[in-house]
């Protein structure tokens, strides 16, 4: 059953339209003469009524829809969808995968954000067509939408349909969304050049640095450039592959791995050639998890610092802050390296 809303405009108040619309619906709420799954008036059905333009209920409702206050059913109209109106964050989470460092990050920014809000995720998967339909059904319902963007140019079309004073990107994209919006994300190139060049006395012991890295998103691409750059400045024999299983391996190679598969085959590698690791071979691997701190007496990991990453984001939306922070980059240093 549709419940009417009336509203008595002042016009010599210094408020807008748009939030005496929303201060009203918030008082009736309060009041409890609107319920959770009541109907409120249509758009058309407002302006109609108060003679007023689309854009100023539309303005009205989607601020209501964001907070979470309301929702809409395509083909059946908009609903009281929450009765606690001091309710204050909802937030978007737009993840690519969900992995344990990526969990790591998403706990820390639940726990800052606990008692200012909610935070629903979802993952694309690295997949243009998900992608697009979480971006597009979710305009309008959310008062942040933070996103880890999918590294194809058709995803600036649909981050651009989110109204961009609400967006905010996180862990990639920097390079090519820093104009457009606030983040806090890895510098992919710059880290790999600087941790590297900060260890040089532990690269120096081996031969050849060797990078396997097997994908080519745009991040990637960074590594390599970065690495690549370092190496041609100190003057370390290096190579870049996509395939370690199929590279010939050398007493003396150190290995920058970046996915955890290659981690796998060259650990075995080292036991099967019995290479002693840190000596022989040396082994540094992307994104700090528990278990690289025990596997082989312990591996050398580098890893933005995903808390902290996801503690920055909620600080930064809890403050209503707009700021542009590369995040801290680490070694973990042990004995494979």
């Amino acid at each position: 059953m549709r419940k009417d809303i009336e509203i008595q405009f002042e016009e010599n108040l210094p408020v807008p339209k748009y939030r005496q619309i929303i201060d009203a619906v918030l008082q009736k709420i309060k009041a409890g003469e609107l319920k959770k799954g009541d109907k409120i008036p249509s758009i058309n059905m407002l302006c109609s009524q108060f003679s007023l333009s689309q854009d100023t209920v539309l303005m009205a409702y989607n601020e209501l829809k964001s907070k979470g206050v309301i929702t809409s059913q395509v083909g059946k109209g908009y609903f009281v969808q929450n009765e606690n109106p001091d309710f204050k964050r909802k937030v978007l989470l737009v993840f690519d995968r969900l992995t344990a460092y990526k969990e790591e990050l998403y706990d820390a920014f639940k726990e800052a954000l606990k008692n200012e809000g909610s935070e629903q995720i979802y993952f694309h998967h690295n997949n243009l067509k998900m992608f697009h339909t979480i971006i597009e059904g979710a305009i309008g319902d959310y008062s942040e939408y933070v996103i880890m963007p999918i590294d194809h140019p058709d995803a600036f079309s649909t981050i651009g349909k989110l109204p961009s004073n609400k967006v905010f990107i996180l862990d990639q994209g920097r390079k090519q969304y820093k104009d457009l919006f606030p983040y806090v994300c890895q510098d992919f190139e710059r880290d790999i050049y600087r941790i590297l060049k900060a260890n040089l006395s532990l690269v120096i012991k081996y031969k050849r640095m060797v990078l396997v890295i097997r994908h080519q998103k745009s991040h990637f691409r960074d590594i390599v450039t970065g690495f690549r750059d370092f190496c041609k400045q100190f003057r370390v024999a290096f190579e870049v592959t996509s395939d370690c299983k199929s590279f010939e391996v050398a007493s003396g190679d150190a290995f920058v791995v970046v996915d955890d598969r290659d981690l796998e085959f060259l650990v075995r590698y080292s036991m099967d050639h019995q290479l002693l690791l840190g000596a022989d071979m040396g082994i540094v691997s992307y994104n700090e998890t528990p278990l690289k701190g025990i596997v082989a007496s312990g591996i050398t990991t580098v890893s933005t610092d995903f808390a902290r990453m996801g503690k920055e984001m909620a600080e930064m939306i809890l403050n209503n802050k707009k700021k542009k922070i590369d995040n801290a980059f680490l070694i973990n240093n042990r004995s494979s390296f």
